[in-house]
């Protein structure tokens, strides 16, 4: 019989690319292609400790990739689900162009 398998393992998304750009925000590529630029204002104006730290454009810019996710210095990230969600939900996620196959 065919069908998809019960157990089939889901794919994790992450971020493949990334780069801080002023003022607080994240261009950045996701693993199933899609991308855009994430305005970061919003998340690091909420309080907390974490987020603190990243007010600093110097300090911001020193984004880098652990396993996919985007992490700081002081061990802040953000999940790549949830970035690709709020990208989309405020229309800055651009989704891959279909392939298109010759005939």
């Amino acid at each position: 019989m065919g069908g998809v398998p019960i157990d089939m393992p889901s794919v994790r998304l992450k971020v493949t690319s990334i780069r801080a750009i002023v003022p607080f925000k994240l261009v950045l590529t996701f693993s199933d292609g899609s991308g855009g630029t994430f305005d970061a204002a919003p998340m690091i104006g909420e309080r907390g400790e974490g987020t603190e730290a990243l007010r600093d454009r110097a300090y911001f810019g020193k984004v880098e990739l652990a396993n996919g996710v985007p992490t700081w210095p002081n061990y802040f990230h953000v999940s790549p689900d949830w970035l690709r969600e709020e990208m989309e939900k405020r229309g800055e996620l651009q989704l891959p162009l279909p392939v298109r196959r010759r005939r």
